[in-house]
């Protein structure tokens, strides 16, 4: 049977997200918050709000890089 073209529905999404460097040994997360300040928070005190809850996991790591400009040898 094919699925209806009219759609109606409510999502409610709660999003945690921090940018900062993971402690050695993976338990502590140290950002600095909007006063300039260096705070360390543990993970697992950021993840209590979504205990017993299905959720989506996500860690990026990036990197910047400076690359030389490439010329081509117009003669």
């Amino acid at each position: 049977m094919a699925k209806s073209k009219l759609s109606f529905k409510r999502n409610i999404t709660d999003k945690l997200s921090v940018k900062g460097v993971l402690s050695e040994d993976g338990i502590f997360i140290t950002y600095i918050d909007e006063n300039d300040i260096e705070q360390e928070v543990k993970i697992s005190d950021l993840l209590n709000a979504f205990k017993n809850q299905e959720i989506e996991f996500g860690v990026a790591l990036k990197s910047d890089e400076d690359l030389d400009v490439i010329t081509s040898d117009d003669e």
